[in-house]
């Protein structure tokens, strides 16, 4: 595997479960426990990442040959409406060990006994939220289908994504990512062991006419939505009490495009890559639009190749090497170690079509290991725009997280309502 794939590895397994992605799934049509049994199965089948397994050596290396019966799953009951912040903070505190297995699924079965949620948690090494799309797509064409195909090949297991990008003119940082850039400085409200962290999660829909105002300000101007939600997450952070020097913004992109050949949208794996944008010193004095289009030109720069992107793209390193960064960004407990990571995953309906039984409602990659102050996914769905926010609890405190986002708010809000 890649360099950032052990990295992630490693913060994973030193850190408690950090950097582990947890998705919600509501199922909206009726769909028996065993239904969705026979449909993981055919899943697992099909796709060589959930048999992975992690194996240990000179390198870190992919094993896929992990038995459906040896995944954890469970069955929960659901009394009510099932309460994202809660949930989440129960998944938080699972730690998969990589070298079993690599996801695990909770069934929410409603007084009917039929399936209500779904909830993945995987190691975010393996597989990112696009992934997670791609396998409900793929799994809501098998249900509809109404039988098991008599065989089922198996994809094959891609190269390593680190590998394609370099054969595509792609190169990484000098460094590892996830160092600290230049003055970067964010200092965490209160110091934490790693048995002491827990990983939280918040989330609120944006209506639909005002996402379509944001589309309307950003084309206008030419800008990405990735580079004015960027733009918004830096400036919303200036609320916030602790004195800090924001100097960069980690942005994860979609790498599948990038790599030649393109990279199917049929596979599952690891295809989120980052880059650090670099912040102004003046950021206090600019407005949305102006920053968001000094975050454009880096993007865009990134994208042509002439900026390179935030990891080490070089597939020479040692698993000592890799250990050793893992544990000094896990254990330290007094500053974040990265600015604020975005990811604009984009619109549902373009990326995983109208699906019969699922919607994705909510995902968020866990922050126990301490990197980033805020981690922010949005996307848009048929009903309307989705923000999610993890924080790691106390590095990061309740009351400073509901702050930043009434800000947040706040900020397009306003911008919105002058146009």
């Amino acid at each position: 595997m890649g360099p950032q794939e052990a990295l992630f590895i490693e913060l994973t397994r030193q850190s408690g479960g950090g950097l582990q992605l947890i998705s919600f799934i509501r199922v909206s049509e009726p769909l028996s426990v065993e239904s969705v049994f026979q449909g993981f199965k055919y899943l697992h089948a099909r796709h060589p990442f959930l048999r992975a397994r992690v194996v240990r050596g000179k390198r870190l290396r992919w094993i896929c040959d992990v038995d459906f019966s040896d995944i954890p799953i469970q069955i929960l009951p659901l009394n009510g409406a099932l309460n994202f912040e809660d949930a989440y903070a129960y998944h938080g505190m699972t730690c998969l060990d990589s070298e079993r297995c690599i996801f695990s699924l909770t069934l929410y079965t409603n007084h009917a006994g039929d399936v209500e949620w779904i909830v993945v948690v995987n190691i975010h090494a393996a597989f990112d939220g696009r992934a997670i799309m791609t396998l409900f797509l793929d799994l809501d064409k098998y249900l509809c289908s109404h039988k098991m195909p008599a065989s089922i090949p198996s994809l094959p297991l891609s190269e390593s994504i680190a590998g394609q990008l370099e054969e595509a003119g792609f190169s990484g940082g000098e460094e590892f990512e996830y160092r600290n850039k230049g003055d970067f400085f964010w200092p965490t409200e209160k110091s934490a062991a790693i048995s002491e962290r827990r990983a939280c999660a918040t989330s609120y829909s944006i209506p639909l006419e005002s996402i379509q105002q944001v589309i309307r300000v950003a084309k206008k101007n030419q800008i990405r939505l990735t580079a004015f939600y960027g733009a918004v997450a830096i400036l919303a952070s200036r609320v916030l009490p602790v004195e800090k020097n924001l100097s960069e913004l980690i942005v994860a992109l979609d790498a599948r495009q990038l790599c030649s050949p393109p990279i199917s949208f049929e596979h599952v794996g690891p295809f989120s890559q980052t880059a650090n944008l670099h912040v102004p010193s003046a950021v206090n004095s600019m407005g949305v639009i102006d920053l968001a289009r000094y975050l454009q030109s880096q993007i865009n720069s990134v994208l042509l190749g002439k900026i390179p992107l935030a990891k080490n793209l070089s597939t020479k390193y040692s698993v000592g090497e890799i250990s050793q960064l893992a544990y000094e960004i896990s254990e330290k407990d007094d500053t974040f170690s990265a600015g604020i990571c975005i990811s604009n995953v984009g619109n549902m309906k373009f990326l995983a079509g109208r699906m019969h039984y699922f919607e994705i409602e909510r995902g968020m990659v866990t922050q126990n290991n301490g990197i980033n102050p805020f981690t922010i996914i949005t996307y848009t769905t048929y009903r309307s725009g989705v923000f999610i926010l993890g924080y790691c609890e106390p590095l990061m405190s309740k009351k400073s997280v509901y702050l930043y986002i009434d800000e947040y708010e706040k900020i397009i809000r306003d911008l919105v309502s002058g146009e």
